[in-house]
């Protein structure tokens, strides 16, 4: 893991060094993106561009081989679309543009099932009548590496990827190119499911076999493992997922498909011990709350129950019954906040696009402003504020607001949890990738380290840790909702 607060300085300084200037530093066009190469120094490349672009991850000492710089830069006509390079020991390692190359490279359902592993990149774009658009490159000579994508027409979330090592794809995937019959559900159906339904009993009820987010595995495996996506049908912005293992259910959840308002009070909250049953929150709550997520049977049988607090937005209460009696419970919003401290609760709560006065109020304090340039009240106005953990003040958070608006938050300790990746598992993801897919795939959703934008130029990276490795880890940068980078280091 990075050291406390280490995110927050490279911040920082690339933002006093880099980022007060003219708006052309830090750009790029993709002809200078396509002309940049593996192997070049950072030197050459700042010399190229003109600029040294915004620094996002800084690892190592300097001049060492295992030294690690990821480099930003944003394309000239347009912000939003972005130009990352990563350098290994002071040699570009591995590339990567999202929105640089705006080029329309489409693909159909019947190319893609024509085109097999070990197809060339010239037999592809032969067939496709477009070479793709290359959305990450790494590695040289017989270890080169790229990664190419499509769309398809006339459906804006279908796409297909293809992975070529020295030159012959290696692994190619494809979200939405074959459509659901149907992708809908109601809160009754979700309910009626049950764990250890099979998939075909699911696609039954539900009169389709909803999105497939996540395919691993042998068909017929016990190993197989299948993400399968359902939209509300009283809301798109509702979902419900479910993961088969083998063909059975092993896990359900739902956000948003329950609409209903299951309240509770602090009061409520505080009398609550460990052990009590549904039954007993529900008798005391006066109703069953919603039911956000569902694994296992019998005495293996788990259920996470979440309540809201009148009048407070952000407040929640949420419990976990394993066996039916509560095993774990927290709260968020409920205790009062303790002066410029701050637990991963309500830094997850904090949302981008929060006024500067939004987070002073939500955690009780204005926290330590460690930077403030520019004029009060101006748009271009930047102020950096940092929070200590309230379990470990070597914990830190740390909020950027730009104009008064939050524009970019990291943690550094604040998530304690233990997120593992195996390199197998790294392997098998690709760009383009979303973070269901990801977290279906390893098991859990990986520590956000950073956030920042929001719609399609919202950006989160993701980090995990390998089990029994102390240095090595893997990074993911989802933006728009999908892998535009990825890297890691000491999986191999």
């Amino acid at each position: 893991m990075l050291p406390s607060g280490a995110f927050v300085l490279v911040v920082i300084a690339t933002v006093i060094l880099h980022c007060n200037g003219a708006p052309t530093n830090c750009t790029i066009t993709l002809q200078q993106y396509t002309t940049i190469q593996i192997g070049w120094t950072q030197q050459q490349v700042t010399q190229f561009l003109g600029s040294p672009g915004i620094i996002v991850l800084e690892v190592g000492t300097a001049g060492s081989p295992y030294q690690m710089i990821s480099v930003q830069y944003s394309a000239l006509q347009s912000s939003s679309a972005t130009a990352s390079f990563l350098f290994m020991g002071g040699s570009l390692y591995t590339k990567s543009q999202a929105g640089i190359d705006a080029g329309v490279y489409t693909i159909t359902s019947q190319q893609y099932t024509m085109i097999q592993a070990g197809w060339t990149r010239d037999q592809v774009t032969n067939l496709c009548g477009s070479p793709g658009s290359a959305i990450s490159e790494s590695g040289t000579g017989n270890t080169a590496s790229v990664s190419v994508m499509y769309t398809v027409s006339g459906t804006p979330y279908a796409f297909a990827s293809f992975t070529f090592t020295s030159g012959q794809i290696t692994s190619m995937f494809e979200v939405g190119l074959d459509p659901p019959v149907s992708n809908k559900i109601t809160l009754l159906q979700y309910q009626t499911v049950q764990i250890g339904w099979t998939q075909q009993q699911v696609a039954q009820l539900l009169g389709g076999p909803g999105t497939i987010l996540l395919e691993v595995g042998t068909s017929g495996s016990p190993y197989q493992m299948i993400s399968v996506q359902y939209s509300g049908q009283q809301s798109s912005g509702a979902t419900a997922s479910f993961l088969f293992m083998g063909g059975s259910l092993y896990t359900k959840s739902q956000a948003g498909i329950d609409a209903g308002v299951y309240t509770i009070t602090s009061q409520q909250y505080t009398m609550i011990q460990a052990g009590w049953t549904r039954d007993q929150v529900t008798n005391l709550c006066g109703s069953p709350g919603s039911a956000i997520s569902e694994s296992g049977t019998g005495n293996t049988a788990s259920v996470s129950v979440m309540y809201t607090v009148s009048g407070t937005p952000y407040a929640s209460v949420s419990f976990t019954f394993t066996g039916g009696q509560i095993t774990s419970m927290f709260e968020v919003g409920l205790s009062p906040p303790v002066n410029d401290k701050i637990t991963l609760l309500q830094y997850q709560t904090v949302q981008i696009g929060w006024s500067q006065q939004q987070v002073t109020q939500f955690l009780g304090g204005p926290g330590i402003i460690v930077l403030e340039v520019g004029t009060a009240g101006s748009p271009y106005q930047m102020i950096s504020v940092q929070y200590s953990g309230q379990q470990s003040s070597a914990a830190t958070a740390s909020f950027l607001f730009m104009g008064g608006s939050l524009y970019t938050k990291s943690q550094a300790g604040m998530d304690t949890g233990v997120y593992t990746i195996t390199s197998q598992q790294y392997k098998t993801i690709q760009p383009g990738w979303t973070r269901d897919q990801v977290t279906s795939l390893c098991g859990s959703p990986g520590s956000a380290i950073s956030e920042s934008g929001t719609g399609n130029t919202a950006s989160v990276s993701v980090m995990y840790t390998v089990s029994g490795t102390p240095y090595a880890f893997a990074s993911f940068t989802f933006t728009g909702g999908q892998i535009t980078s990825m890297f890691e280091v000491g999986l191999k």
